[in-house]
């Protein structure tokens, strides 16, 4: 039963979730992933971003109620610009 419930849950939350594909411009180097990447994990709703310097871009899982204002001012804190592609 226990099962059911935790499976039930876990796909409840995946089918919330949205994936954004941000450009993030500014970057120069691979400590710039780190920081780009921190700075929307810490956005309330993010649950992952994956940030690639060599295309310029993150991927970012968040819960539906993340709009692309709240993580683009997130990455513009660290310097960065973020547009969605």
């Amino acid at each position: 039963m226990g099962r059911i419930t935790l499976s039930l849950f876990l796909l409840a939350t995946f089918a919330s979730a949205q994936v954004w594909t941000l450009h993030i411009g500014g970057m120069h180097c691979i400590a710039c992933t780190l920081a780009v990447k921190k700075a929307l994990l810490c956005v309330p709703g993010v649950t992952e971003a994956k940030v690639n310097f060599k295309n310029e871009e993150a991927k970012v899982t968040a819960d539906e109620s993340i709009s692309l204002r709240r993580m683009q001012d997130a990455v513009a804190q660290t310097g960065y610009t973020a547009t969605q592609k």
